[in-house]
């Protein structure tokens, strides 16, 4: 009679991985990979929860050397190691300098890159870089850039690093680590740049290979770092060069172990500056002139996937409410107050703080523009949940091709409102340059992030509740020399102090001084 008794499960180590996690260690031979072949002779990083697994795949080797992780090797008993043939070594990372190691057969205990990923990005790393020629070329005056040509941003900044004399080269965003040690063999370049860590992998073994390359990665944080760093499971973020483009995050990320982050905003970008070229002898933008226009989406792209199980506390719910109808802003520095989370990295948790501060973006957003056609007409780009949003708005068009008739609709409209989002709590957009650029108007509401530009300028286009926003735009509507007066001022501003040009500069003055 057959038993319907199950077996035990087997009886795995379990650890705290590199984040405090713990972990089970499995310990199947499935789970070692031969990295590369050499002589008969083994290199051994990792031994593994169970040494008869090892032993047995290894029984014919007879020089074993091996590198264990040293908080892997603390938390396991003494026994583990003690059960190892006796004539292999254990050896440090100091000891694959040596000629001896170099050549031979690389066996690597692969759950240890996801267990300790900061010890076994660079070990390998070092490794793999050993096993290359030296470069065929070697030079600071190239910039690898992750971004395809016509991701937003990567136009703006291979033009701006171009006008500072440097190369730029567009790397993939997916690119693996072998693709980048493929790469590094022909070219080492001086700079890898990244936006929101494109081109760069979440356990860092990108970054090692760049970094042991002698590569200096900078990753720009245009959207909220923490929600960026999110989704990171390695520390390499740490020794990165940081920009944000928020300077409310700069003394948070240096109490999470950032060195050195720097402001770098956003700037206008070029071709909004000559509106002409984009212009389409199919498009006709003139009815746009008696109207208030909002270009943006109505929600947080893949919001639900990323927070999800996030809510709000009934009570702060309420709170936030209160405060926003004063003209206060419920951002993400109230709710990270509010909710009293101290430690934002590792692990999604911060989630819960942008959770709150995006819905209340969407609320407020959406209070704003119903005010905004009480006064005025009121045009909408975006997504069609606006029509849910905004029942009683008839004139809700699709999303624009940022590089196509937008700066044509900045120019021509009567006005653009722009309506920061509460992520960012010093934060702005890039409508705060591009529409100026385009020799448009911009009201905005009032943000710290406007003390980048000149006071005298945004003290006459920011307004702080939908009261003093219809108000701005009765004045703005009767007085076209006013308007005019501003086109002229804040476009010769953007022009002097807010190109990327001037971002780059920043960014090769950080990269020239030394890292600490």
């Amino acid at each position: 009679m057959a038993s319907d008794t199950q077996p035990p499960r087997p009886h795995r180590l379990q650890i705290l991985d590199q984040l405090g996690r713990r972990k089970s260690l499995p310990d199947d031979p499935e789970q070692y990979q031969t990295l590369y072949k050499g002589n008969a002779d083994i290199l051994l990083l990792g031994v593994g929860p169970n040494p008869s697994v090892v032993t047995d795949l290894l029984q014919d080797r007879e020089d074993v050397v091996y590198l264990e992780c040293p908080e892997l090797a603390r938390q396991k008993s003494a026994a583990v190691h003690a059960a190892l043939p006796m004539q292999w070594r254990a050896i440090s990372c100091a000891d694959l300098e040596h000629s001896g190691v170099s050549g031979r057969t690389v066996l690597f205990y692969r759950p240890g890159l996801s267990l300790f990923p900061d010890f076994w990005s660079s070990v390998l790393a070092r490794i793999a870089l050993q096993r290359f020629p030296p470069p065929k070329v070697q030079t600071n005056s190239v910039v690898w850039l992750p971004a395809s040509e016509q991701r937003l941003l990567a136009r703006e900044l291979t033009w701006a690093f171009t006008t500072q004399g440097l190369t730029v080269r567009h790397v993939p965003v997916n690119m693996s680590p072998g693709e980048t040690l493929c790469r590094l063999e022909d070219e080492r370049p001086g700079v890898f740049f990244s936006v929101n860590f494109q081109g760069l992998d979440p356990l860092g073994q990108i970054h090692g290979l760049l970094r042991r390359a002698e590569v200096q990665v900078c990753v720009w944080c245009v959207d909220n770092p923490f929600h960026l760093l999110s989704g990171l499971r390695s520390a390499y973020w740490k020794k990165c060069r940081l920009f944000v483009t928020d300077d409310w995050f700069i003394p948070l990320l240096v109490d999470h172990g950032a060195t050195q982050p720097v402001h770098l905003p956003l700037a206008a970008a070029e071709h909004f500056l000559h509106p002409d070229s984009s212009l389409n002898a199919e498009d006709d933008w003139s009815d746009l002139a008696q109207r208030m226009v909002f270009v943006g989406r109505s929600v947080f792209p893949g919001k639900e996937r990323f927070f999800a199980g996030c809510a709000i506390p009934r009570e702060l719910d309420s709170a936030a409410e209160a405060i926003m109808t004063k003209g206060e802003r419920p951002d993400f520095a109230w709710w990270h107050r509010h909710l009293s989370m101290h430690v934002l990295w590792p692990g999604p948790g911060v989630r819960q703080i942008g959770f709150a501060a995006e819905e209340f973006s969407r609320r407020r957003r959406t209070a704003y523009l119903l005010a905004a056609q009480r006064t005025e007409k009121l045009t909408v780009f975006g997504d069609t949940q606006w029509r849910s949003l905004l029942p009683d708005t008839t004139d809700i068009r699709p999303e624009v091709d940022y590089y196509g008739p937008l700066a044509q609709i900045y120019r021509q409209a009567r006005s653009t409102l722009n309506l920061t989002s509460l992520l960012l709590p010093h934060g702005l957009t890039q409508r705060h340059f591009d529409v100026w650029a385009a020799n448009g108007i911009l009201l905005t509401d009032r943000t710290p992030g406007l003390n980048v530009f000149d006071s005298r300028l945004t003290s006459e286009i920011a307004f702080d509740t939908p009261v003093a926003m219809n108000a701005l735009m009765r004045r703005l509507n009767g007085d076209s020399s006013l308007c005019n007066d501003l086109r002229n001022a804040w476009r010769d501003h953007i022009l002097k102090h807010h190109r990327y040009t001037h971002r780059v500069a920043t960014v090769l003055e950080t990269l020239a001084s030394p890292a600490l």
